[in-house]
């Protein structure tokens, strides 16, 4: 098999944190590919081009040994999703070594990366289940560049209970307890974990962050992929993938001012602090208190300011 380059870049989490935004934003500097960059849920539609998330590594990450409370996906999957474009590797498990199996993935992904690369110098993927499997991916691309990013969890569970809805996974229109305790700690305590326990490299920065001073977390994020920077190139991102512009794609209208909520887009609200309107006080409290150390051992290993 002819070797293809591949990805220069992931971004690997973490969930409803603003992976999308990421992606949007980088795939608008003149030398830089990101998909999915556009709204995801477009993916199943007929006449897409898009694949939405890859999920590739949480999925190749299926027939590991490990593979427990990792949010990983059965290999079949692929037999319907992402346009077929895995499908017919999906025969093969079970019937040549897994680490033949994983080469077959690997170069048919570095194809994909290759076809969304272009003319451009650098590709990247999102997926925000990667941030589970940093180790798994270095095996596959050693050093390869991680971008992380990270969210306050009040916001996170708050997001993560309108995208319930929003797929008819859920009909409650409060935000109980037990929906709180349950998404904190089988997912936000293990994606902060899975950062704690990695011991490469990972960019990381806050949805915050980006909201409230984007040049400069976008010009860090340039300068983290070496790729060109200039004042006028991210005044240029930050306008083409603006709330309004993804939300205008994601809803096919002229799209929706910031902090104009739609409970039926991917992109509800894109607001810092929405919480406050929908979790109380003394549920506000419990998850401060959860993560109060986590976060700080987290920022602190990564330089998160």
């Amino acid at each position: 098999m002819k070797n293809k380059k591949g990805p220069d870049f992931l971004i690997v989490g973490m969930e409803r944190s603003g992976t999308s935004w990421i992606a949007a934003l980088l795939n608008e500097h003149p030398d830089i590919a990101c998909f999915p960059a556009i709204a995801f849920l477009k993916e199943s539609g007929e006449n897409s081009k898009d694949f939405g998330e890859m999920h590739l590594f949480n999925t190749l990450a299926s027939l590991e040994s490990d593979n427990e409370n990792k949010f990983v996906r059965p290999i079949s999957g692929y037999l319907t999703t992402h346009h077929k474009f895995f499908a017919d590797l999906v025969s093969y498990e079970n019937k040549i070594p897994k680490e033949e199996l994983y080469k077959r993935f690997i170069h048919r992904y570095n194809e994909l990366c290759d076809s969304k690369r272009g003319m451009k110098k650098l590709v990247g993927e999102s997926t925000p289940a990667y941030v589970f499997h940093l180790d798994f991916i270095d095996s596959f691309y050693p050093m390869i560049k991680k971008i992380c990013i990270i969210r306050d969890p009040k916001d996170k569970i708050t997001s993560w209970h309108f995208n319930n809805i929003r797929k008819k996974r859920k009909a409650d229109i409060s935000i109980s307890d037990k929906f709180i305790i349950d998404y904190c700690q089988k997912r936000i305590i293990a994606e902060y974990e899975s950062l704690l326990a990695y011991k490469g490299k990972v960019h990381c920065l806050t949805y915050e962050g980006l909201t409230s001073n984007a040049n400069e977390v976008i010009r860090e994020i340039l300068k983290y992929l070496e790729a060109k920077i200039s004042e006028e190139l991210i005044e240029d991102m930050i306008n083409n993938a603006s709330f309004q512009k993804l939300n205008a794609i994601d809803s096919g209208t002229i799209g929706r001012a910031r902090g104009e909520e739609s409970t039926k887009s991917h992109y509800r609200k894109g607001v810092v602090g929405d919480w406050k309107n929908h979790l109380t006080d003394k549920q506000a409290k419990v998850v401060d208190n959860m993560f109060l150390n986590i976060r700080k051992e987290v920022f602190s290993k990564y330089k998160v300011t």
